[in-house]
């Protein structure tokens, strides 16, 4: 029997490697999923393997590059996953106007045109695969100093998925909005940490559950920004 195939773009740390961990973990006893991991550190990846073993699969891509976009196309196409996690993401961290432009362009190529092609690629398919955006609750809903490029996107990553669940209300396309995640991304002296911030594993855990629910048309999990105690 054919393994079932979980594509994860952006899926060397933080919320990424930890969806892939469940994802697997989850399977141990009668094996029938295969994860493929996409991201731009191949060093992450092959990390993540060798914890994980053969049934996770990995590429290097690095989304932000206009020349890799036909990789990621042909890469779409060969993977032909069941089911796609799109958690890639970032930005410059600073004042807009004194980082160069070419780093705005980056957190918007990475963090949403890389979705919207991989939403577009899934719609074109006979059977479009269920799709699952990660949001942010605090960027998405409101601006964030410092990080405006980031949040731009992921303005712009929620207005997709509200405009896509009216253009195709059959598709099962999900969103799911984490609050404040306890990753190596977050600096450990970051001003946000000053109350608990959420295990990303205990997320990845409940997300991989809600996917395996049948969709109701319209789903989007948000957690608050930080764990309610």
């Amino acid at each position: 029997m054919a393994k079932e195939k979980v594509l994860i773009l952006g899926a060397s740390r933080g919320l990424g490697a930890a969806l892939a961990r469940e994802i697997l973990s989850q399977d141990q006893n009668a094996p029938a999923t295969e994860v493929f991991g996409v991201a731009r550190k191949e060093q992450h990846l092959e990390t993540l393997q060798k914890e994980l073993g053969s049934r996770f699969q990995f590429q290097r891509l690095d989304l932000s590059k206009v020349e890799s976009q036909d990789t990621f196309d042909s890469l779409l196409n060969e993977i032909a996953a069941k089911k796609i996690i799109y958690v890639a993401g970032g930005g410059p961290f600073g004042s807009f106007e004194h980082r160069p432009f070419e780093s705005h362009q980056w957190a918007w190529r990475v963090t949403f045109e890389g979705a919207a092609r991989t939403c577009h690629w899934a719609l074109r398919q006979s059977l479009p695969p269920q799709v699952i955006l990660v949001g942010s609750t605090i960027c998405e809903n409101q601006g964030d100093r410092h990080a405006a490029s980031y949040a731009a996107a992921k303005h712009a990553l929620k207005g997709l998925y509200e405009s896509l669940r009216l253009e195709a209300p059959d598709w099962d396309l999900r969103m799911v909005s984490p609050g404040y995640l306890d990753t190596e991304l977050l600096p450990k002296n970051a001003p946000v940490r000053y109350k608990e911030v959420w295990d990303p594993q205990k997320v990845a855990q409940e997300i991989v559950e809600w996917m395996k629910q049948k969709s109701n048309h319209g789903d989007h999990k948000v957690y608050p920004p930080y764990p309610e105690n």
